[in-house]
């Protein structure tokens, strides 16, 4: 098990410290919400299937910018919105890089944050279900298929610009670290 200070310090090794802001007509964010515990747990949603985008996907809190946010509030307002964590209960770690939803030509700007809280509340309307396990088991669970990089969370598959966003953290944890071992100090 790595102590929890250690890896936040580690983790904040690989983000970026500003965020990249690509302005468009279409700009979304979300937070990568990351429990704060001996062994840290990631926190990803299934989306409802009834909704008009990423209907039933897994994906991180999230959503469309207001006209007068800046991306760490839309991420910040979308996690509160959806699973129910405060803004002031989110720790700003870092940021990663920027993805298209291709299908909507929407820009994605993912905002990494340590939690405290295990107490979720799920919007009924936007989310199915709110998926919890261990970033290690996540990230040792890549698989490259012929649409490119997929992950496991909480027995649902990741795929998409959710899987995308993983495999920024995942590929800069093995850049820096050299595997994944050497990140969670096994």
């Amino acid at each position: 098990m790595v102590n929890h200070v250690r890896w936040q310090e580690k983790i904040v090794r690989v983000l970026d410290s500003k965020l990249e802001y690509i302005r468009s007509e279409r700009t979304a964010a979300i937070l990568v919400p990351i429990i704060v515990t001996e062994s840290p747990e990631i926190v990803m949603i299934k989306r409802k299937k009834n909704l008009s985008r990423s209907a039933g996907h897994i994906a991180f809190p999230g959503g469309m910018r207001d006209e007068n946010e800046n991306p760490l509030e839309t991420a910040l307002r979308e996690a509160e919105e959806e699973i129910g964590v405060r803004r002031d209960e989110v720790e700003v770690l870092g940021f990663l890089t920027p993805r298209e939803v291709v299908e909507h030509r929407i820009k994605i700007h993912p905002v990494v944050g340590a939690i405290f809280t295990r107490d979720f509340e799920r919007n009924d309307y936007e989310v199915e279900r709110i998926l919890v396990d261990r970033l290690e088991s996540v990230l040792r669970s890549r698989r490259i298929a012929d649409w490119g990089p997929n992950f496991e969370c909480d027995g649902e598959l990741v795929w998409g610009a959710s899987s995308r966003i993983l495999d920024d953290l995942y590929m800069r944890i093995i850049e820096h670290y050299g595997n994944i071992d050497s990140f969670f100090g096994n």
